[in-house]
């Protein structure tokens, strides 16, 4: 099973980086970049199960922390922190 990750990002040059840090990444596939293609799976309006899933965690003061993306060394790095917990 894919392990699936939805993101907001209201900055341009953020999301470059983020898109740039990802596509080096073996096993990342980048579905879709832009916020007007719409996946039959996907409706933006209702939060899947994991997307609800991941709120909860957050809202329960549980969440995997902090996400560095201005390398990928920061990125790997903050990642095994994060599936460390």
């Amino acid at each position: 099973m894919d392990n699936i990750l939805t993101l907001q990002i209201a900055s341009p040059s953020l999301k470059e980086q983020l898109m740039h840090v990802l596509s080096l990444m073996k096993g990342v596939r980048i579905v879709s970049t832009d916020a007007s293609t719409k996946n039959v799976a996907l409706d933006e309006d209702i939060p899947n199960a994991t997307t609800l899933a991941a709120m909860k965690e957050v809202e329960s003061g549980h969440d995997a922390g902090v996400v560095r993306v201005d390398s990928l060394e920061s990125f790997m790095a903050s990642m095994s922190k994060a599936t460390a917990f």
